[in-house]
């Protein structure tokens, strides 16, 4: 299935940041990407407090009302929320995955994005190739 262009830039650029953030940290904490009116796509994440460490849905919660603020008032055409999951990908064996929450205008409901990784090492990070989840529940 060939995605249509601003949906595949998301994803592209949730899975660029992610394969960059976990070479540099190790771990994926959430962020996101907004594309804005004009249709140029920008990264977004939280900044941390080191003081007060919100957990991964505190900051899944501030991107998302940032997200939709923007949505709603036409200030963005679309924008993904990125985070760490672990998917079934056979009967005996989970994996970690990047999941990929995207809502654009104009597209209706979209799936959920999972691209499987793992780290080989302090330096290298495979990604599978990515996969959709027809949505149970409306959001």
């Amino acid at each position: 299935m060939k995605l249509p262009e601003e949906i595949a830039n998301l994803l592209n650029h949730c899975r660029n940041y992610g394969y960059d953030q976990l070479l540099e940290t190790g771990e994926l904490f959430p962020f996101g990407a907004l594309t804005d009116a004009n249709g140029r796509t920008h990264h977004r994440e939280e900044e941390i407090n080191p003081k007060h460490i919100p957990s991964n849905g505190q900051i899944m919660e501030r991107l998302l009302d940032y997200f939709r603020t923007q949505f709603e008032q036409h200030e963005a055409l679309g924008y993904a929320l990125a985070y760490e999951a672990s998917v079934q990908l056979d009967a005996e064996n989970a994996t970690d995955a990047l999941a990929v929450d995207i809502r654009y205008r104009g597209h209706g409901e979209l799936p959920l994005f999972y691209f499987p990784f793992s780290m080989e090492s302090d330096d290298l990070v495979r990604f599978g190739e990515v996969f959709a989840v027809k949505r149970e529940l409306p959001r």
